[in-house]
């Protein structure tokens, strides 16, 4: 599916929550609904990565259409929290993934509507093509600006945020200038209006303030007395030619791994001459963890080596004399997990490709830098890593007022298990004799304490966290990478009852739990202000991302035996890449059936890691 008709388009509690992204590496973001109408602040026809976060230009147009049979808006937006202005009524269907179209219909008129982002050239371009009966017509076009920070709403304008001079849109409050163009040319009015109340009704869903005032300050105008195309286009340089649109997508017939593959270009970013990963739209920057695990899902899986060691070369250039990784850029090292989900990364390079040798010749130096740091900072003498719970030391990292939501301390079982598949990695691949034999020592030290720390045959499943005298038997996912790395500290054995734990009480078909159902802290749905949801963001909400440890523990244990249970979850996401994030995977869901799409429309790590469970099936 990669088409909607009329019927579907006029169900106001369906289209307006399906939400449209495209990004661009040149840092060019595009986010709407099926409707093309704004539903968050983080919507915007235009928005511009810079200096590190994103900055919303034009959250949303106005678009007017003149004839002898009225006035008609094809917009359509809320206005002091009611739906205001109801263009949607008008639309015949919409298609697309990579180019986004919607269609009109208004008396013997029809209006097609394009959007895209193009990354070579870099610009931006909104297209109508109006044909059919009915002209003559005067169409109308108003960008409607903020300019501010994505995070953050606006309602004053002591200055005009932009000011159009010639080919040249000037954005003083930025320091930036990008390059308007339009074919053909239209007639510019001076429009200096204030547009109050502008109302995004997820906001108010998720209990943050939901509306702003956004600024014209000129309108566009054509009298068109035939079928005429007219393209609008913005980009950071200036451009000699159109840009040409590519032909529109196929409405039907894609297939599940051929959009992820296409959907996977939208987490890139090029900035100050690195590559970088974005961990998930439309909130989200630059995480370390996240950009590590799905590192080789959107690389590797991918066929795009080069790609992959842009990213890790990106990052590696923050990495700190202490062997750390901040978790985010800009930002400290607050978590203590990042630097192993980047072994992690590497680990799986040599799975994919066969051969550490190019990952000691380019990274040898941060690997042993990372390790000793771990080794001086967070192991003790069983040599197992122990950490303090604040600030949260892994990816279970929501605070409320001031604590973890999900507790953790001392021995976490999932940073243990990737220590030492880290530690036997290394100790395998190692260009030295001298490093294999030092950190193979190590790796014993570790395996002989992990069984004793974290196994108990009487429940059949691993603690979450060891820190003595009180230890977490909650049954939770992080278990799992003990039995899914490729350097397992347990038995064969033990990793099968681990898997039957997780079948028991945390599979589901878009994901793993979180937190066992049976559990009293268990909270099944993801709702209400941002404190319930970060009271149920890891106590029951359901991660995709967790299906890509999962794969990999079935295939340790069954081998192509799994690949038919491994499958059907996969496939089991065809029809939920259409439910939320248009094309994409979200980051959660609901912990209770049916299961509905929550937080960010499109996460990384989310699409990444079924990318690579669809390499692992050899799709």
């Amino acid at each position: 599916m990669a088409s909607v008709e009329r019927i579907a388009l006029l169900r106001e509690a369906w289209a307006p929550r399906v939400e449209l992204i495209r990004h661009s590496r040149w840092g060019a973001f595009t986010s709407t609904t099926l409707w093309g109408c704004a539903t968050r602040k983080y919507h915007s026809y235009l928005s511009l990565w810079q200096d590190g976060q994103r900055y919303q230009l034009i959250p949303q147009v106005e678009e007017e259409l003149r004839s002898n049979e009225g006035l008609f808006r094809l917009s359509t937006q809320y206005w002091r929290d009611e739906l205001a202005w109801t263009g949607y009524r008008y639309l015949e269907g919409f298609q697309g993934v990579h180019t986004w179209q919607w269609t009109y219909r208004i008396g013997r008129l029809s209006v097609q509507k394009r959007l895209f982002l193009s990354d070579d050239p870099p610009g931006w371009v909104l297209e109508y093509t109006f044909s059919g009966e009915g002209f003559p017509v005067l169409f109308r076009w108003i960008p409607l600006w903020a300019v501010r920070p994505w995070h953050a709403l606006r309602f004053a304008y002591d200055h005009p945020p932009v000011k159009h001079e010639g080919p040249r849109l000037l954005f003083p409050e930025l320091g930036i200038t990008l390059y308007l163009a339009f074919f053909p040319a239209p007639r510019a009015i001076p429009w200096n209006y204030l547009y109050e109340a502008i109302s995004y009704p997820e906001e108010a869903r998720r209990g943050y303030p939901h509306q702003e005032n956004l600024l014209s300050t000129e309108l566009f105008e054509w009298n068109l007395y035939q079928p005429t195309t007219i393209r609008i286009q913005i980009s950071p340089t200036e451009l000699s030619a159109p840009i040409q649109l590519p032909p529109s997508d196929p409405p039907t017939g894609t297939t599940l791994k051929a959009v992820l593959d296409t959907q996977a270009e939208n987490f890139f970013l090029s900035a100050g001459g690195k590559t970088y990963i974005l961990a998930g739209h439309p909130w989200f920057g630059i995480w370390g963890r996240d950009t590590f695990i799905s590192l080789p899902g959107l690389t590797l899986a991918r066929e795009r080596e080069a790609l992959f060691h842009q990213i890790c070369e990106g990052y590696l250039a923050h990495l700190l004399p202490s062997g750390q990784f901040p978790n985010t850029i800009p930002g400290e090292p607050t978590a203590e997990d990042v630097g192993l989900w980047w072994l992690w990364a590497l680990m799986q390079y040599t799975r994919i490709k066969g051969d550490a040798r190019p990952l000691w010749e380019r990274y040898g130096e941060a690997i042993q830098a990372v390790l000793v740091g771990y080794l001086h900072r967070l192991a003790g003498e069983d040599g197992l890593l122990r950490v303090s719970p604040m600030p949260p030391p892994s990816w279970m990292d929501a605070v409320v007022e001031g604590s973890p939501a999900t507790y953790r301390s001392g021995a976490l079982v999932e940073l243990n298990a990737l220590w030492y598949a880290a530690l036997r990695w290394v100790g395998e691949t190692a260009p030295h004799e001298g490093l294999r034999w030092r950190w193979n020592l190590l790796a014993h030290k570790v395996l002989e304490n992990f069984k004793p720390t974290f196994w108990q045959k009487a429940r059949g499943y691993l603690a979450d966290w060891v820190d003595p005298p009180s230890a977490s038997w909650q049954i939770r996912p992080n278990q799992l990478w003990a039995a899914a790395l490729p350097f397992r500290p347990i038995s064969d054995k033990i990793a099968e009852l681990i898997v039957e734990t997780i079948d028991k009480h945390l599979l589901t078909p878009r994901g793993l739990r979180t937190l066992s159902p049976m559990d009293p802290q268990y909270q099944g749905t993801y709702e209400g202000n941002q404190t319930a949801r970060d009271r149920a963001y890891h106590n029951g909400t359901v991660w995709p991302f967790l299906l890509g440890a999962y794969a990999d523990a079935l295939l340790g244990l069954y081998s192509e035996a799994a690949w038919p249970k491994i499958r059907k979850l996969y496939d089991g996401f065809s029809e939920a890449l259409w439910q939320y994030g248009w094309g994409y995977v979200a980051e959660i869901y609901d912990g209770d059936a049916p299961h509905k799409p929550r937080g960010a429309p499109a996460q990384a790590w989310s699409l990444a890691e079924l990318l690579r469970i669809a390499h692992l099936l050899r799709l």
